[in-house]
């Protein structure tokens, strides 16, 4: 397969390429994907450790910075393991660009 510019005509050959398609974020619920984007954008938090209570009442996830930030959600999020540590593409998904 060859791939062509179409500004500027250049004609490219992808030797060690694959198709690649993002795995699914963990966290299910856009709005919640989008705080915990926000909020790991805002405090420079790449990866964070999930943890909830026994009851499945509250579910937090906090970074593993030195300066313990973390958030909390009411109920908890089955695609996620108590006590697992996860980067924020995983629970987030990719960026769009």
């Amino acid at each position: 397969m060859k791939l062509r510019n179409k500004k500027t005509g250049e004609i490219f050959y992808p030797d060690d390429w694959e198709a690649f398609e993002p795995a699914d974020p963990l966290i299910k619920d856009e709005k919640i994907r989008k705080a915990v984007r926000a909020w790991a954008e805002v405090n420079s938090i790449e990866e964070v450790i999930y943890a909830e209570r026994s009851d499945r009442s509250l579910c937090v996830i906090t970074d593993m910075g030195d300066y313990d930030f973390c958030i909390e959600f009411v109920g908890w999020m089955p695609t996620l393991k108590d006590g697992e540590t996860y980067t924020i593409t995983e629970l987030c998904g990719e960026e769009e660009e």
